[in-house]
C-alpha cells in the first residue's frame, strides 16, 4: 500500500506540475465554452422560443445547463488522456521499465497510474461541477437539490471509472509522446461532436448519431443533462405539448436513442456499468501481456 500511495503521489505532483499538459487536457473544454459563449447560446436561445413559440422565463439556465452537463462529461476523458500521458512518457523515457524491475509489485505500479488519474480527473471534475452550478444560478436559474446532487455524483463517478479505464487501455499501446499528443489532440477534436455538446446530437447523420449514443461517455452526458436540466425544463416547457418536448429532448442529445429504442437512465447507467467491468477485464489481459514480455 506505502509503495501505491508514494507512486501515486509521484504522478499526481508530475501532472500538475507541467502546466502546458494541465492546459491542454483542458482545452476541449474551453473550446466547447468559447463556441458557446461567441456563437451557440443566442442562437439556442432562440431556437427554444420558436420551438415554443413565445418567449419565456428560464429558456437562458436551461440553455447554459446543457452546455454546462455536456463540459463536465467531456472533462472526464481530456482529463484522463491528459493524467495517463505521463504513462506513455515514463515508458519513452524507460521509467517505466525500470519501475517494472523494481522490488515493488506491478500490480502497484498500474494501481499509482489507475488511482491518480482517478483523484486527478474526480477533483477538477467536481470543480468544474461547482462552478458549472454557480453560473447557472448566476444567469437565473435554482440551485440543485441534495437528490440531484447525489445522482450527478453517482453519474460522475461512472463517467470518470468508464473513462479511466477506456483510455488506459488505448494509451497503454503506446509508447511516443508525439503519439499520445496526436491521439490526444483527434479525441479532443472529436468528443465535443460525440457528446453533442459542439452542436446538437440532432443536427449530426443518423449513423454518427447512432456510434455517438453507443458510446459511453455521450451516454454519461446525458444522463448529466437530465438531472442538470431538470428544473429548467419543468418551467420552460410547461406549457408546450408533449411532442415538443420530446422533440426537444431528442435533438439535444438530453434523450438518446439507437433506432427507435430510447435508452432509458437505467439502461444508460447498466451500459456505463457493463463497459466499465469491459475495460477492467482488457487492462487486465493487457496487464498480463505486458508482465510476461
Amino acid at each position: 500500500m506505502k509503495a501505491i500511495i508514494q507512486l501515486t503521489k509521484r504522478n499526481l505532483l508530475q501532472f500538475f506540475r507541467d502546466k502546458t499538459e494541465v492546459f491542454f487536457s483542458f482545452l476541449s473544454v474551453i473550446i466547447i465554452l468559447g463556441l458557446y459563449l461567441l456563437f451557440l447560446s443566442d442562437q439556442q436561445v432562440r431556437n427554444i422560443e420558436f420551438t415554443i413559440g413565445q418567449t419565456v422565463e428560464g429558456i437562458k439556465p436551461l440553455v447554459n445547463a446543457w452546455v454546462m452537463a455536456g463540459l463536465v462529461a467531456v472533462s472526464t476523458v481530456t482529463l484522463s488522456i491528459g493524467s495517463l500521458g505521463k504513462m506513455v512518457l515514463d515508458k519513452n523515457r524507460k521509467v517505466f521499465y525500470d519501475f517494472m524491475v523494481a522490488p515493488i509489485k506491478r500490480y502497484q505500479l498500474f494501481l499509482s497510474y489507475i488511482t491518480s488519474t482517478f483523484m486527478t480527473v474526480l477533483m477538477i471534475s467536481i470543480t468544474i461541477v461547482v462552478i458549472s452550478q454557480l453560473y447557472v444560478v448566476f444567469s437565473g436559474g435554482s440551485w440543485l437539490t441534495f437528490d440531484q446532487l447525489v445522482r450527478i455524483a453517482f453519474y460522475l463517478l461512472l463517467c470518470i471509472l468508464s473513462s479511466t479505464f477506456m483510455v488506459l487501455f488505448i494509451v497503454s499501446f503506446f509508447n511516443n509522446p508525439s503519439v499520445m499528443s496526436t491521439f490526444a489532440t483527434v479525441v479532443g477534436t472529436l468528443i465535443g461532436f460525440v457528446t453533442g455538446a459542439y452542436v446538437p446530437m440532432g443536427v449530426l447523420p443518423k449513423g454518427v448519431q447512432i456510434v455517438s449514443n453507443l458510446i459511453p461517455v455521450s451516454q454519461g452526458a446525458s444522463l448529466l443533462r437530465q438531472v442538470f436540466m431538470e428544473a429548467p425544463i419543468q418551467q420552460v416547457f410547461a406549457g408546450a405539448p408533449e411532442g415538443v418536448l420530446t422533440s426537444y429532448l431528442k435533438f439535444q442529445g438530453i434523450d438518446l436513442y439507437i433506432g427507435d429504442i430510447l435508452l432509458t437512465p437505467t439502461i444508460m447507467v447498466m451500459y456505463m456499468i457493463g463497459s466499465t467491468l469491459i475495460f477492467i477485464g482488457l487492462n487486465y489481459w493487457r496487464f498480463q501481456k505486458m508482465k510476461n514480455n
